[in-house]
């Protein structure tokens, strides 16, 4: 029995040991009373803690003076005081700020009821405000004001350094550095902008040089009609070294300018994004875009239906050129807005690699006067003119294995202008060069044509040889100089015009002429000049083939001074409507044998009274001649003693 009552008398005591254990574990759970915020505001006079874990609301504004730093530690939390105070509040830094938080207690800016003005970090104009830097901070809803005016982080005349931070919805731009000439600047990594009206990142002085690392973007540009998930390098000028990361983001370019002093190096992987209409890359200095396989460097347009300027390699004259630049690995899509090309080229040197430049709103390439362009393992692809336009014949490039695929003619066209140097027209891949203005090669010039090689002629045009043209095709790879369209007369000739002092040069086998003519001319006329032609075909000529001038008396030695001469054999004369040689000079003879006239009878010429084939003109050695226009059999006249 008494066992059963101290049973009994022992449930009370255990009822109640629970009720106090219970009651012990609730006051545990219990959170400690938050500390009270710290009221704070208007201008620090001195060096000031925020400490960590605190709260601080700013009645109205903080302002951080010059030569005064703001040390904010981890977990402290800067909002607006919604007590006397306003409903948004200024954060304004002449001085320091410190702000350095960790992963775990990172530093949060928090808006007002209406948002704040996010942090101002400014300095003056040749007084750049240095020190500053955000780590793990968040920063919420700062920068009234829209794009380009205000931003959760606003740096003007100043150099901010930003580690694992978060700009989260502002009415304007995630970081803004302001002002045109402002040189406002931030070094950024490991960092993210989220639902931001305006821009990520926008320098509108774009002469900054930033270092970025690592940087995510979602949601950004609402108040935009363009995708606000960039960093943007607006309008200025690029002095000195500058690099463009592979930091996760497009840059946006708003009309950028690499200065003559300016290197620009962009990393493999780069988007750059141009806005519409007439909106270049412009590089008086270097543009080193290296890109690699697997990570080619991206020009594009904003709207790919409107398009951009493109890349414009532009020196200043002949004694200072752009040079230096490479584009390895490059796309470039949809450049040549107001009728330019993706890539153009004056007064400066370019070497292309493993390319391709595609949707140009007129030619993949435009080169003009002083343009140095050696292009190798390139596409050209989609544009609407010319897959590469020569603007001026002077230009120099370098060219091959290149592949044209889509473009409204997959040629080389070659405009008006004066060859100065070394020129060669190769077999690129792009065989064909389609001239449409009238070509001069200079006493000082060299032009040779590779085998295989075509060059088109448009209507009236021609090539003025006062220096040295050579077009040694080959048996298997002939040249071909003709009319754009199967028309006798379309184009003018090739013009072999020197001097008494210096003779124009032409070295020409296995290579057509036809379809020239225009105006009466020539397909090939020789004046003061020495032209070799061996196995050569001349054509559908509307006049002569040959014409021979009477050359110009030199004012120094004329009595020592042959005019011309003219050397063809194993060559054919075709279907021509005036003479195969019209030599109209009466001091030199043509040597013209072992050549097949169109007939198995010889020229019609004197000294050939059965001669049914070609005219022939003044005094030319045509015999031997061929017998048939693929046959070795040669007509050799009887000679009676």
């Amino acid at each position: 029995m008494k066992t059963r009552i101290f049973a009994l008398k022992l449930w009370p005591l255990l009822g109640n040991l629970w009720v106090l254990a219970t009651l012990v574990f609730n006051l545990a759970a219990q959170p400690a009373s938050a500390a009270p915020a710290t009221i704070v505001g208007g201008i620090l006079t001195s060096d000031t803690t925020w400490t960590q874990g605190g709260t601080y609301q700013i009645d109205t504004y903080i302002d951080v003076p010059a030569g005064v730093t703001l040390t904010i530690e981890a977990g402290v939390t800067v909002e607006n005081y919604s007590g006397n105070g306003s409903d948004r509040y200024n954060f304004d830094v002449e001085g320091t700020l410190i702000a350095n938080g960790t992963a775990e207690q990172p530093i949060h800016f928090n808006p007002g009821l209406t948002g704040w003005s996010g942090i101002n970090i400014t300095g003056e104009l040749g007084a750049i405000n240095t020190g500053s830097n955000l780590n793990y901070v968040i920063v919420e809803g700062g920068g009234y004001g829209g794009s380009g005016v205000a931003a959760a982080l606003r740096v003007q005349y100043a150099d901010v350094d930003v580690h694992h931070c978060q700009f989260n919805n502002s009415p304007g731009d995630g970081i803004l550095g302001d002002d045109a000439s402002g040189q406002g600047n931030a070094n950024i990594y490991d960092s993210s902008f989220t639902g931001n009206q305006g821009y990520a990142v926008n320098f509108q002085d774009g002469s900054v040089n930033p270092t970025l690392s690592n940087l995510t973007a979602s949601g950004n540009g609402a108040s935009l009609t363009v995708d606000g998930d960039v960093v943007v390098i607006n309008d200025n000028t690029l002095h000195g070294a500058h690099v463009w990361e592979n930091m996760g983001l497009p840059y946006l370019i708003n009309g950028t300018i690499v200065g003559h002093d300016g290197v620009l190096v962009i990393e493999p992987g780069v988007q750059v994004l141009a806005y519409d209409g007439n909106d270049a890359l412009d590089v008086q200095g270097s543009l080193i875009a290296n890109g690699a396989l697997g990570q080619p460097i991206h020009f594009d347009p904003v709207d790919p239906a409107l398009g951009w300027a493109g890349i414009a390699i532009l020196g200043e004259d002949a004694t200072h050129l752009s040079t230096g630049s490479l584009l390895n690995y490059v796309v470039i899509t949809k450049g040549g807005f107001y009728g330019g090309c993706d890539l153009y080229v004056s007064y400066g040197e370019v070497t292309v690699t493993n390319s391709q430049l595609d949707g140009g709103q007129q030619s993949g390439v435009c080169l003009e006067h002083g343009a140095d362009l050696v292009m190798t393992d390139t596409l050209l692809t989609n544009n609407q003119i010319y897959a590469m336009d020569v603007r001026d014949a002077g230009a120099n490039f370098a060219l091959d294995n290149l592949t044209a695929i889509g473009n409204l003619s997959n040629t080389i066209g070659i405009d008006i202008g004066t060859m100065m140097g070394d020129h060669t027209w190769s077999k690129s891949g792009i065989n064909i060069y389609d001239l449409y203005g009238y070509v001069t090669i200079a006493p000082t010039g060299t032009l040779t044509v590779e085998p295989g090689v075509t060059v088109l002629f448009g209507v009236g045009d021609d090539i003025t040889v006062r220096g040295v043209l050579t077009a040694t095709g080959a048996i298997s790879e002939p040249i071909l100089f003709t009319a754009e369209t199967a028309t006798p007369g379309l184009w003018s000739g090739i013009n072999f015009w020197g001097t008494p002092e210096q003779h124009a040069i032409g070295q020409l086998a296995y290579a057509t002429i036809e379809y020239g003519g225009y105006g009466g001319s020539a397909l090939v006329s020789l004046e003061n000049a020495d032209v070799t032609f061996e196995h050569c075909t001349l054509r559908y000529g509307a006049s002569d083939a040959i014409r021979i001038y009477p050359g110009a008396l030199s004012d120094q030695r004329p009595e020592a001074l042959v005019n011309s001469t003219l050397l063809t054999f194993w060559s054919q004369f075709t279907d021509l409507s005036g003479y195969a040689i019209d030599n109209r000079a009466s001091d030199v003879t043509a040597q013209a044998a072992y050549n097949w006239w169109g007939s198995p009878t010889g020229p019609t010429a004197d000294g050939n009274p059965g001669g049914t084939g070609s005219a022939l003109n003044g005094a030319v050695l045509y015999q031997p001649y061929l017998t048939g226009p693929n046959s070795m059999s040669i007509f050799l006249p009887l000679v009676i003693r």
